[in-house]
């Protein structure tokens, strides 16, 4: 049941990344390109469900199938955190293996960053 929730989820992500590779419009029909922000925040979802979400609930509601992962939302939200702090914190990530054990580029770790900031609450 775990490896077939898993499947549908690393799906869903495959379609919401192609879905933001696409051009979005506005109202007059003018064709305009997703910001390169709004990219990196989208491969970092992408790459968060692939690589996070066995253990951490990765969106907002969602509660993180280990109970000792924080939530993406709880991480979003501590004090002082940075897209700078928290990429360096996931490219160093493989320094903690009794709680991660992952190795991912600079570029990865970036775009996961840039992801959970999106969950900040508003009042942050």
């Amino acid at each position: 049941m775990l490896a077939e929730v898993m499947i549908a989820r690393m799906i869903s992500s495959l379609f919401l990344l192609m879905a933001a590779s696409c051009q979005t419009s506005y109202d007059d029909g003018v064709k305009a390109p997703l910001s390169e922000a709004t990219q990196m925040q989208s491969r970092g979802e992408f790459l968060a469900e692939a690589l996070c979400s066995g253990c951490h609930a990765i969106a907002d509601g969602e509660v993180s199938p280990n109970p000792e992962a924080p939530t993406f939302v709880e991480i979003s939200d501590r004090d002082g955190l940075t897209r700078e702090t928290l990429g360096d914190f996931l490219h160093d990530s493989y320094n903690f293996p009794g709680q991660m054990n992952l190795e991912v580029s600079d570029e990865d770790a970036d775009a996961i960053a840039a992801y959970i900031l999106t969950l900040r609450s508003a009042d942050d």
